[in-house]
């Protein structure tokens, strides 16, 4: 009987020290949690080259969405803002609250059905990059559909349908 509570002492210490040995590097775990997380963000963000110069791609999407029945919300020129804010030459960038009210709606009705925070991708930048071109960024939709539970997939995916038409004319 001795024999027998020694080997399981040994087994259980033996179990003990390789558990403790396998313990993963709590700093490495949460720099890898952190990259994924950076991946993530990227990903939540989709940016496409304009064919159209800085104040066209402004106007020519606000005339687009109104067409196709988008509300047009406030411009903010983020260009002006940064300048007040003391940054030296910061390049034109404008970010436009535009949203399709139908599919904005129901979207909401349907996170608020859920409980879960309401969130709905009704914004769209227009900015200059460091190459001198003109970018559009919003809301990556079709990956937030593809990620969504199955009450928003359908809202996400007509919405990045009508974002696609939006931008049809626009992007390169």
């Amino acid at each position: 009987m001795k024999a027998l509570a020694t080997l399981v002492s040994l087994l259980t210490l033996s179990t003990m020290a390789v558990a403790h040995a396998q313990q993963l590097d709590p700093q490495a775990e949460i720099r890898k949690m952190q990259e994924a997380q950076a991946k993530l963000m990227v990903a939540m963000v989709t940016e496409r080259k304009s064919r159209l110069g800085f104040n066209e791609t402004v106007n020519t999407l606000q005339d687009v969405a109104r067409k196709r029945g988008w509300e047009i919300g406030p411009v903010v020129d983020m260009q002006e803002a940064m300048l007040k804010a003391g940054q030296k030459n910061p390049r034109p960038f404008k970010m436009m609250g535009l949203c399709k009210r139908d599919l904005a709606e129901n979207l909401l009705k349907a996170q608020a059905a859920q409980k879960v925070m309401p969130f709905a991708p009704c914004r769209i930048s227009v900015f200059e990059g460091t190459d001198g071109k003109v970018y559009i960024a919003k809301p990556n939709t079709e990956f937030m559909a593809q990620m969504a539970t199955p009450a928003f997939e359908p809202l996400l995916k007509q919405l990045a349908a009508e974002e696609k038409a939006l931008l049809a004319g626009i992007i390169e």
